[in-house]
């Protein structure tokens, strides 16, 4: 049984107060496991909202201060490691920002690794992202596809950290035969997204505007498609994908694309909106579309992701709920 991996283990969740990393925290728990949730801040009250057990261990520290990383190691027995931790921020941040970010990241992971490695943890899991694929195709991206071959220098801190993740992963398995993971994960969403954050993201700033009676700013003509994947799903995945240990790397989402346009339509009539979009040609619309190839994912997950309106229906239930107190989804 798969739970047996993490029952009566301790696993170190890096940004386990943030979005994905809470998430990581609650399934663990569910699971069996006592587990480290290493956060800097809890700026969003998560903490409370998690399970109350003896099994959870909150501990403040910086990610990017080696002593005090080092410290939390040295305590033993961290059985397995799960680096959600990350510095980001908005569009306009991540471009005049680059080396900050990017220098936060690198020296981050570059921590964390080297403290798994020193103390004999045994799995390790570095969230890496679908954003590394650059090249254009039209055809489905299999990890096995090099995405080396089209990496530049790009003015984002963020995209260039995981490109470091992706190398440093690499050459940490070759030379001391680490057993790290690289989920590839298209865009996530779900309970305590980025709400009301200053950091938007597309589901969560959807819900917002939407609930808030305004309209949604779509960039571009809004034909970009993309994946959206519920982060309970993506977790599972994660997780599946280092009990079997069979594949290091891994595209994780969903093969139902939709476009940015079809989405804002869908989290007004998940609210029961009237359609408010007012477009912005000038804003940059990324690429038109991306669809990674799943079949590693497929292969050993026994249950598909969910479909993605019943995951924006059940973050619209959360974000009511937590939100704004109310509880009227459609």
């Amino acid at each position: 049984m798969p739970y047996e991996k993490w029952g009566g283990k301790t696993v170190a969740v890096t940004g386990g107060t943030g979005f994905i990393g809470s998430h990581f925290v609650e399934e663990l728990l569910g699971r069996g496991a006592t587990v480290l949730c290493l956060h800097r801040q809890d700026r969003h009250g998560v903490l409370p909202q998690l399970p109350r057990t003896g099994r959870l261990r909150p501990i403040t520290v910086d990610v990017t201060d080696e002593s005090a990383v080092g410290a939390v190691f040295r305590s033993g027995g961290i059985d397995a490691v799960i680096h959600c931790a990350a510095t980001t921020g908005t569009f306009e941040v991540r471009r005049n920002q680059p080396a900050h970010i990017l220098e936060a990241n690198m020296r981050a992971t570059t921590i964390v690794l080297d403290q798994a490695r020193r103390h004999d943890v045994q799995d390790v899991v570095l969230l890496s992202s679908s954003d590394i694929y650059l090249a254009p195709t039209t055809d489905p991206i299999s990890e096995k596809d090099d995405y080396r071959t089209s990496m530049h220098y790009s003015p984002d801190g963020y995209y260039l950290s995981k490109l470091y993740t992706e190398m440093l992963a690499e050459a940490n398995r070759q030379e001391y035969g680490s057993n790290i993971f690289l989920p590839r994960a298209t865009s996530v969403y779900g309970p305590r997204d980025n709400f009301g954050s200053d950091i938007p993201r597309v589901v969560p700033q959807m819900l917002d505007q939407v609930h808030s009676g305004g309209e949604i700013e779509v960039w571009g003509d809004g034909s970009q498609t993309r994946t959206y994947m519920y982060v309970t799903d993506m977790v599972r995945a994660v997780l599946t994908m280092v009990e079997k240990n069979k594949h290091h790397v891994f595209n994780i989402g969903t093969s139902e694309t939709v476009s940015v346009l079809d989405l804002a339509r869908l989290v007004f009539a998940v609210l029961g909106k009237p359609e408010r979009v007012k477009f912005d040609l000038s804003r940059p619309t990324g690429r038109l579309s991306r669809t990674l190839d799943l079949s590693r994912m497929h292969e050993i997950l026994d249950t598909p992701p969910r479909p993605l309106r019943e995951g924006i229906q059940q973050t619209a239930e959360w974000y009511l709920r937590h939100r704004v107190g109310t509880m009227t989804v459609t």
